[in-house]
């Protein structure tokens, strides 16, 4: 009794302590926080699962390269450690490590040239011991796959090329891991070790001043030691590779002067048989096409069984006029109606489409040459890691000019099978529609149809095609679907050992079809995945495996849609068996190659994401990382789910986020954010960042404001109307709570987002303000544009995709009148900030300005960011930084009543531009 009343008492106490003002109370989020704020990125574990490693980051700041004994829990932690290497034997990491943040912004700020900024070093960790040995001023490492007793690293010691074309050097050094013996190869400008880790091969650039190290190729056996220059004399060397085994070498080579524009390059070769690499191809090679040559923007590859070389070849280009000099030739950009794609199109793939490659071979048993792709078939694919005895031929340049509006047609291809063995081909489908896929071992093709919506197989030894899902009532498209286009296939999963069954995804399940269509369809997750609402997806915990075995328990990922928990299933031959189902937003697990231990990430919405393990599948985990521990210092907040019935009658849900601290009795601005559906990531976890074009969440419900996220539901033709329909009921059913502040609420979006937020202002003024990123305010001039990232027309996305009008601009103007803001700018009361950048590759930026003109025209309030050199999203820190603050003092000024900064109140005019920014208060 008296240890209870203790108890009771000192809970009192706390009870007490926490209600008096000032004591106990977290601080809010603010824009200090962001930079220090980690992640855990490259999440690895050792093959005999007795070490986990990972990187954590900053935002901006020094990321550490985090190593833990899963057994004895022993930790260490590599400072500015970014990138590692587990080697083969599992008994080391190689890490790179950067110079301190600090020391590197200091640098830059006294405008330090490139090659004089602080230098990386490498570490060399033992994971036995936990010692290190650390070697500066490193540019790069690589290391064997399979076998580890060498690594090469080269030294940041090159100075500067006097000609752009020409290729750096840098000096290499190969180090037994265990005796710590190194050897110097100067002049390095490429190196590459062999799969198995004991042969290594380099270039080496010519040098007046060396008469040591030759220009060439070095060949160097690491089990021997021995070192052989397998060819020199040339002026250039590029694209060196080995074989798997190591025994065979392959590179590409010139004697053309290194400023001539248009090369002559050769293929030469190399093994253990030979005294000196032999050239294998050039423009003159027998079956090579008339005016083709072996090109240089193709790294040639064996394959795995060693017994073919895999080259790209083209036509050789003809080289530039120089009989007038540039700037006597007129610039121009031609555009013309037939063509396949667009100019501005044409202009994006530019660099692309001169380093076209067309894909040949070599077979290495009677080194005879043999071209496949031409440019009538462009894309060519070996089936069986390039051993198998057939190639998949596809070309989609029949329907290029259907792809600027027809994604579906985009995707339509003639097919062409090659048989290797016999050296023919033949067209098995014209137009195929979507993506067709090999078989592991090359015995079938599968792809699947969107007009009846089927899977097919094809067999290759056959023949015969057979539709595999016909028997089926089943949905094996994307049932949620809502544009006006043909959805979208599930996809298939994996493929059985000796392409026994092919797994394919519907909605829910995994389905195992027989290639043949002799045996029926088995759902394999039968009685959980469509009954339970419950998403089941097959995770290949062996990243190099090419297909499940006949007895292979299966690990699924599964995802509930009805409570939005997920978690893992493990699928032994007859049943898919939970393993464990939570409120969290799980990773895909990293597996132990050897054992049956897994690292993965948790998290949910006031859950900060760290490194856990399992060795029980699930039964229990450990927790190995706390990146985040100042969260405990910082009011968050909760996450919870809401329905309500929408103006149409229909229902749809939202996620309502409310302060840590929240108090019933209170009443909250609300800040209302939305794009499409939200509530699938109710327990996603939103790092405090600085905003690249949206609200953070946590961070507004750090500082008392709810925040929701409501889904929308569309109806072609009316994307606006569904926005309304959904948005704006689903705010009045959030109004009806009596801790929600109706009178101080306020709406965000970017892009999609941006546009819906531009739309709903002209419809109502319930909202106290309104933030718009990059919005489309007229849709009859957005059609016409251009999405400049891809180049691209814009007509697709209007007539089938996100823009949801499905028609064109002629056959239904009064759909793009009704959709677009900028008709119905009069109506507008509410307060608008703008944000659209001059560089936005997504969204015509002239959108965002033909809004901001009329709502000033309107003299309606109305403000637009335009960050310079900015693209749909922001990317330069600072900006974000910025962007942050400005949302900030605009929310905090209409809903909360705070002082209206400078900007605000008077803008900055450009004579203060960058001296001034305006963010003080009055």
């Amino acid at each position: 009794m008296i240890r209870e009343a203790y108890r009771m008492s000192a809970v009192l106490c706390v009870a007490l302590l926490a209600a008096m003002p000032g004591m106990a109370q977290k601080k809010v989020l603010d824009h200090s926080v962001y930079d220090t704020w980690k992640s855990l990125s490259n999440i690895e574990i050792t093959n005999d699962g007795k070490y986990s490693v990972a990187i954590v980051k900053e935002q901006e700041g020094d990321d550490y390269l985090l190593i833990r004994n899963l057994k004895s829990q022993k930790e260490l932690m590599l400072p500015r450690g970014y990138t590692y290497t587990i080697t083969p034997d599992q008994k080391y990491v190689v890490a790179q490590i950067k110079a301190p943040y600090a020391v590197t912004r200091q640098a830059k700020i006294k405008k330090t040239a490139d090659e004089k900024l602080p230098k990386d070093s490498l570490a060399i960790i033992s994971l036995d011991k936990f010692t290190l040995s650390k070697i500066p001023n490193v540019k790069s490492y690589k290391l064997g796959k399979d076998y580890s007793d060498y690594i090469a690293y080269t030294l940041d010691d090159t100075i500067k090329v006097k000609d752009k074309k020409d290729v750096k050097a840098y000096s290499l050094i190969f180090r037994n891991l265990y005796s710590a013996k190194e050897d110097t190869i100067k002049h390095a400008t490429e190196y590459v070790f062999s799969r198995n880790g004991k042969s290594l091969a380099t270039i080496l650039k010519p040098n007046a001043k060396d008469t040591v190290n030759k220009a060439g190729v070095l060949f160097i056996n690491l089990s021997t030691l021995d070192q052989r220059t397998v060819s020199t004399g040339k002026t250039t060397y590029k694209n060196v590779a080995l074989s798997e085994s190591g025994s065979k070498l392959t590179f590409l080579a010139t004697a053309d002067s290194i400023k001539k524009e248009i090369k002559d390059y050769g293929l030469f070769y190399f093994d253990a048989t030979l005294d000196s690499a032999m050239l294998m191809a050039d423009k003159s090679t027998s079956g090579m096409p008339d005016k083709w040559s072996v090109s240089e923007n193709y790294s040639p590859v064996f394959s795995k069984d060693e017994k073919r070389l895999l080259l790209g070849t083209a036509p050789v280009k003809l080289p530039k006029d120089t009989t007038i000099p540039d700037f006597e030739k007129a610039q121009l950009d031609l555009w013309h109606w037939q063509e396949p794609q667009i100019q501005p199109m044409q202009l994006i793939q530019l660099e692309k489409k001169n380093k076209q490659t067309y894909l040949s071979y070599i077979d290495l048993n009677n080194n005879k040459f043999y071209q496949l792709a031409t440019e009538d078939i462009p894309e060519v694919n070996i089936s069986g890691e390039n051993n198998g005895k057939y190639a998949l031929g596809v070309s989609d340049l029949k329907y290029e000019i259907e792809q600027q509006w027809d994604l579906w047609a985009g995707s339509r291809n003639d097919i062409w099978l090659f048989d290797l063995e016999n050296n023919t081909k033949k067209q098995i489908r014209t137009g195929l529609e979507g993506r067709i896929y090999f078989s592991p071992q090359g015995n079938y093709l599968l792809w699947y149809t969107p007009q009846d919506k089927k899977y097919y197989a094809y067999s290759a030894k056959t023949g015969q095609e057979v539709c595999l899902t016909n028997s089926l009532d089943v949905n094996f498209w994307d049932e949620k679907t809502d544009t006006p286009i043909q959805p979208y296939p599930y996809g298939p999963a994996a493929w059985m050992e000796n392409d026994a069954a092919v797994l394919v995804y519907d909605r829910y399940d995994i389905w195992k079809l027989d290639p043949d269509g002799v045996k029926k369809p088995e759902n394999l997750t039968k009685g959980i995945g469509r009954e339970k609402k419950t998403v089941l997806r097959y995770i290949k915990t062996d990243p190099e495996s090419r297909f499940i075995k006949p007895d292979e328990k299966l690990l699924l990922s599964a995802f509930d849609e009805t409570s939005k928990e997920a978690g893992f299933y493990e699928w032994n031959k007859s049943k898919a068996v939970p393993l464990i189902m939570g409120k969290y937003t799980y990773t895909t697990p990293i597996k132990a190659k050897d054992k049956d231990v897994y690292c993965f990430t948790k998290s949910n919405f006031n859950t900060s994401p760290d490194l856990y393990v399992t060795t029980d599948l699930w039964k229990t985990d450990a927790k190995l990382s706390d990146i985040n521990p100042q969260m405990k210092e910082y009011n968050w907040g909760t996450a919870e789910l809401m329905s309500w019935t929408m103006f149409d009658g229909k229902t749809t849900q939202g996620i309502v986020y409310k302060p840590e601290d929240f108090d019933p009795a209170k009443k909250y601005p609300v800040m209302i954010y939305f794009y499409e559906q939200h509530t699938d990531n109710l327990y996603q976890y939103f790092p405090p960042a600085p905003s690249r074009s949206i609200i953070n969440i946590p961070f507004y419900c750090s500082r008392g404001y709810i925040v929701f996220t409501p889904d929308i539901v569309y109806t072609t033709g009316h994307p606006g109307e569904s926005a309304y329909n959904a948005i704006v009921s689903g705010a009045q059913k959030l109004a009806e709570n009596p801790w929600v502040d109706k009178d101080n609420m306020a709406i965000q979006g970017q892009s999609w987002g941006g546009y819906q937020t531009a739309y709903l202002i002209t419809r109502t003024n319930m909202f106290k303000a309104a933030g718009a990123g990059a919005p489309v305010s007229n849709m009859f001039s957005a059609y016409g544009g251009i999405r400049w990232d891809t180049g691209m027309s814009r007509q697709f996305q209007y007539e089938q995709t996100q823009s949801r009008i499905g028609a064109t601009m002629w056959e239904a103007p009064e759909l793009y009148k009704e959709n677009s803001p900028v008709f119905f700018a009069d109506k507008v009361q509410t307060p608008l900030l703008i944000m659209h950048n001059d560089k936005d590759g997504a969204v015509p930026w002239y959108q965002g300005i033909e809004y901001f003109m009329a709502l000033r025209r309107l003299q309606k309030p109305v403000w637009m960011l335009q960050y310079n050199n900015e693209a749909h999203n922001l990317k330069e820190r600072r900006n974000t930084k910025d962007l942050s603050i400005r949302l900030q003092q605009f929310f905090d000024h209409y809903l909360k009543g705070a002082p209206m900064p400078v900007w605000m109140k008077t803008g900055v005019p450009a004579t203060e531009k960058g001296r001034n920014y305006g963010l003080d208060m009055e």
